[in-house]
């Protein structure tokens, strides 16, 4: 199936209480792998692709990582027939324009650390052009922290103001909302809580679906109450590193004379595949699609 705009699979989760996933890919193989899960599953399925992963694949170039992403995805969603989003997260405005010249799908324009005016102008801009090509579009209001293993302070996070939210919806014509909630990217441990009731206040004044970034240190128990109550895309990505990994390593410590990629990375696809097809029937989407 070629790349679909997800957009329609999340507004159905949004209004029958379950989710969509989002999972970030690095390589080609954890691609192979969501879309393999998914198949599996019967599920629709988004394939996002974080900056850093256009940095790795583009070797420092971030337009040739998209570039190269896009044709992968495209190969990817064509090999299965559930829907699949290809999904560029957490972009700037050059690379949110170079995604959908590509071929993305799904795009995220990230202007936290913008004045709330900017962001809010460049948001619009850039929703225009995602709508008129047939492109969903993300935003962000609040702060989801990476803060890449250095010491951070829950208390301190700015989490996302319900009425900020509303007016910057309104503003922008966004299709989907990334909120703050108490999450942060790239913790290894489920041991975070969310701000529930401020997911409920929130829910209360946007209506568009709501997005939960840095799931894979929420634990499951906050998650699922988040989706009952509006997070209809879920993004996952530390939580597959984990899995992909930990299936290398195995592989590798079992033979030290092991050098065929194909041994090692196989089994790390086989082990992410496990771990999406897990989260697939979390979120609710198994045979959704």
């Amino acid at each position: 199936m070629t790349l679909q705009n997800i957009l329609p699979w999340i507004q159905e989760a949004h209004q029958n209480g379950y989710g969509i996933a989002a999972f970030n890919a690095n390589t080609m193989e954890q691609m192979q792998a969501i879309v393999l899960a998914a198949q599996a599953e019967n599920a629709p399925v988004i394939i996002q692709v974080s900056h850093r992963a256009l940095q790795y694949v583009g070797s420092g170039n971030e337009i040739r990582g998209l570039q190269y992403m896009a044709a992968i995805g495209k190969v990817a969603a064509n090999s299965v027939d559930v829907p699949v989003s290809l999904h560029l997260d957490h972009a700037n405005e050059q690379e949110v324009l170079q995604a959908i010249a590509l071929g993305f799908t799904s795009v995220m324009f990230d202007g936290d650390d913008l004045p709330y005016a900017e962001n809010v102008a460049i948001t619009k801009r850039l929703g225009e052009v995602a709508h008129a090509a047939g492109v969903c579009m993300e935003a962000e209001i609040g702060e989801v922290p990476k803060p890449d293993g250095a010491p951070f302070d829950p208390n301190a996070i700015n989490l996302t103001d319900p009425e900020e939210a509303a007016a910057f919806v309104a503003a922008t014509g966004v299709d989907l909302l990334a909120i703050a909630l108490g999450s942060v990217h790239g913790l290894k441990d489920k041991s975070l809580s969310l701000d529930l009731d401020r997911l409920q206040a929130i829910r209360q004044h946007v209506s568009v679906p709501l997005v939960l970034h840095g799931s894979s240190g929420v634990n499951n128990d906050d998650i699922a109450q988040g989706i009952k109550l509006g997070l209809a895309k879920v993004n996952i990505a530390t939580q597959l590193n984990k899995a992909f990994t930990s299936g290398v390593r195995q592989v590798l410590a079992a033979d030290g004379e092991l050098v065929d990629p194909r041994k090692y990375l196989g089994v790390g696809r086989d082990a992410q595949m496990a771990e999406v097809r897990e989260r697939l029937r979390f979120v609710g989407a198994s045979g959704k699609a």
